[in-house]
């Protein structure tokens, strides 16, 4: 039938009636029966399937999970996918963190504007009207990057080009946004606000020079007059951090603004070269304390020589001690039996040990007492030697399995040690591998930060895995997320081929036992497996010289050096069900903390360095942290509905409450707080600002959607859902 007649059909089709070819061809049928037919939706459907199971008294079976891993034949696996392109993964997440925080203090300036001038309308000069359209281009890039050959990996090089050049160019343009807002809010004297598009006033502390280069720091020039330094904390939550600056002097302090008090500090290196120091640049690292929502102004000085701490380093490497020579640091080696002794670092919550010969993790002590063995190994996948093989969709190993990571001369060891960080760097041949304690107290010290820089650009069929190999009795069985929304379950089976047991990680995972589970977060998905019990294995790289035969006719040799970092957090449970458990599970509260931290790390931004210092105060949106399981997706600036790419003054609140797994409480409790009511007062947790209206709406913020103004009433927020609000700030 032509799609034509289905269009009269659709239109001119009567329930009442009997349909005119049915009853042409069928007369001695039509004659004994009588029949309705409607066009029906999914819902209808459903409502009809359970009411006959209800009159037959039966149930259908229940399929849980979803169809991950998916082959088309064969044991084609499509779980290389999970993994291509990672340099382009990562600056997918850099471009979202980047867009939330910018609709978010963009709204928030609009908002003090208005307040500012009374009436309603915005401080001059403001180009309200330019920044809003970046903040529209800025989203339909992230959006059009969620393309299936975007996100995947699976493009063509100039295609892929092409996307890395929207993101690159959208994260330049939304910094504007971002520094231009950040400007007007921290001026004490807004009558000093003047937009220079060529001299703008504020900077970000580093610069991304390319689509396919990574972010570098700035050097900050220091000299007598003090240089100002504004850091944003784009989440809801009090948050201790330490912030890294990169200066042209060992000798510095840096002091908070508003009250004047120094701030414990940490001088690093910077390594040119895994065995050289820089003599011009210095990593400058402080503690900072970041209200929710906030611009937080410090003052960095150059201080008397020697009076700023500075971190100690011991250089090793496995039967040939290096030499590295510095002025500014204190530099040893390993002497005779302390060479073959475990490396090992503590804080006030974990202590680690490492291997002297490859400085790879070897074990972990919480607060508690309970030691756990987790290995950091690295792997190699090659892939067949005939017929189909491995490329940006497909994951087809050879059949000799993952081969363990190799070098021709042991690796370059650095053990650093300080007052605000301590950490354990191993330079491979391929990637550089660095493990980080910071000495903090409260939640933000509990996890473990592991970074990787990945280059395997010298290799041929290779996937390059790093591997965590625990005592954690976990079975065949790991969690993954779902697009970083609820946790599900992954069983391993023996009976499907290797590359079938890879899922997709967003942005965590995690194995448990009875009493304690180890988490995964990550700034960046990639693919994850358990292949054996207590083991997680992350693939962080792959480059194929082959199209797979699935559309894209090339392979995947446009690799580039790649950043990859993540939280590693152990946890004691309490109560908890044996291994199994439910097909769904959360995330603990610690958990939740330590993702959001990761996903949207602080902004730096610094001030000009002109000598003249310009009256900034803080600025904090609220008086205090949201629950701990209420997260703020977005606060977002709606366009005006008559006139086209214009700021309204209505804005839509996006608040996701989340589930979290109560078998691990963390202690001491953190500085938020969290009730099982599923009504909160919005009015309360976002004081000081004021909602003169709140209508609760659709996650498409359609108007046909929105219901009647509840402003000052409590809002209905239940775990795991995602709440949508049209909003007017006074």
């Amino acid at each position: 039938m032509s799609g034509n007649t289905w269009y009269l059909r659709y239109h001119t089709l009567d329930p009442a009636e009997p349909e005119p070819a049915f009853s042409s061809r069928n007369p001695d049928v039509y004659s004994r029966i009588w029949y309705q037919a409607r066009f029906g939706t999914l819902s209808d459907y459903f409502a009809a399937l359970h009411r006959r199971l209800a009159e037959a008294r039966t149930k259908l079976p229940t399929l849980r999970g979803d169809f991950f891993t998916y082959a088309d034949r064969d044991d084609h696996y499509w779980s290389g996918y999970f993994t291509s392109r990672p340099f382009y993964k990562r600056l997918d997440r850099t471009l979202e963190s980047t867009l939330r925080a910018t609709e978010i203090f963009y709204t928030l300036t609009l908002a003090e504007m208005r307040r500012f001038r009374g009436d309603g309308r915005l401080v001059e000069g403001f180009p309200a009207h330019e920044h809003y359209q970046r903040l529209t281009e800025g989203r339909r890039s992230l959006g059009l990057f969620q393309h299936h050959d975007a996100v995947t990996g699976t493009a063509r090089d100039p295609v892929v080009i092409d996307y890395g050049t929207r993101l690159f160019h959208a994260i330049l343009n939304l910094r504007q946004v971002l520094l231009s807002s950040a400007h007007w809010l921290i001026l004490l004297d807004k009558s000093q606000y003047h937009k220079d598009q060529s001299k703008p006033f504020l900077q970000m502390d580093e610069v991304i020079s390319a689509q396919d280069a990574l972010p570098q720091k700035t050097t900050l020039t220091l000299g007598d007059e003090p240089r100002s330094v504004i850091v944003l904390n784009p989440t809801e939550q009090l948050r201790t951090s330490v912030i890294t600056l990169v200066v042209d002097s060992p000798d510095a302090r840096v002091v908070d603004a508003a009250s004047g008090r120094p701030m414990a500090v940490q001088v690093s290196a910077v390594w040119a070269e895994p065995s050289k120091m820089s003599s011009k640049a210095f990593q400058l690292s402080f503690t900072a304390e970041l209200p929710p929502l906030s611009l937080t102004v410090y003052h960095v000085i150059k201080a008397p020589a020697g009076s700023a701490s500075r971190a100690r380093y011991v250089v090793h490497r496995h039967g040939d001690p290096p030499t590295v020579h510095s002025e500014h640091f204190q530099v040893s080696r390993l002497q005779g039996a302390e060479a073959d002794l475990s490396l090992s670092l503590s804080n006030k919550h974990l202590q680690i040990w490492s291997s002297p010969e490859t400085g790879l993790l070897q074990k972990l002590q919480l607060q508690s007492g309970r030691v756990r063995q987790v290995q950091v190994r690295f792997l190699w996948y090659g892939t067949r030697t005939s017929g189909d093989r491995s490329g940006a969709y497909l994951f087809l190993p050879g059949g000799e399995g993952p081969q363990a990571y190799s070098s021709s001369e042991p690796p370059l060891i650095r053990v650093t040690r300080g007052p605000i960080f301590s950490d354990i760097t191993s330079c491979f041949p391929h990637f550089t591998h660095t493990v980080r304690l910071y000495h903090l107290d409260g939640h933000a010290g509990k996890s473990l930060e592991i970074s990787n820089m990945v280059d395997i650009r010298s290799e041929t069929n290779k996937e390059l895995v790093m591997r965590l190999v625990t005592d954690v009795a976990s079975g065949n069985r790991f969690y993954t997320d779902l697009n970083g929304f609820q946790m599900q379950q992954r069983r391993s089976l023996e009976k499907l081929p290797l590359q079938a047991n890879f899922y997709p990680m967003t942005s965590a995972a995690f194995l448990q036992d009875a009493s304690s589970r180890l988490s995964l977060l990550s700034a960046q998905s990639q693919a994850a497996a358990s292949l054996r019990p207590g083991e997680l294995e992350l693939v962080l790289d792959r480059r194929l010289q082959q199209d797979d035969n699935r559309g894209l006719g090339q392979g995947v040799t446009d690799n580039k050096p790649t950043a990859t970092l993540y939280h590693l957090l152990l946890e004691d449970r309490g109560g908890a069900e044996e291994v199994g458990g439910a097909s769904v599970e959360h995330l603990s509260l610690l958990a939740h903390l330590a993702s959001l931290s990761l996903s949207h790390p602080p902004i730096t931004m610094v001030g000009p360095g002109d000598g003249q210092l310009r009256k900034l105060r803080p600025f904090q949106a609220l008086h205090s942290s949201l629950p701990c399981d209420l997260h703020l997706l977005n606060l977002r600036t709606l366009e005006d509905p008559k006139e086209a790419g214009t700021p309204s003054q209505e804005v839509a609140l996006l608040l996701h409450r989340k589930g979290f797994d109560c078998s691990s409480i963390p202690t001491p409790p953190p500085a938020c707080s969290w009730n099982g009511l599923d009504e909160l007062d919005l009015d309360d947790l976002f004081a000081p600002l004021q909602f003169r209206s709140l209508r609760r709406s659709g996650l498409t913020l359609l108007r046909d959607h929105d219901q009647p103004d509840s402003a000052h009433q409590a809002q209905e927020l239940r775990p795991m859902e995602i709440s949508a609000f049209r909003v007017e700030i006074d």
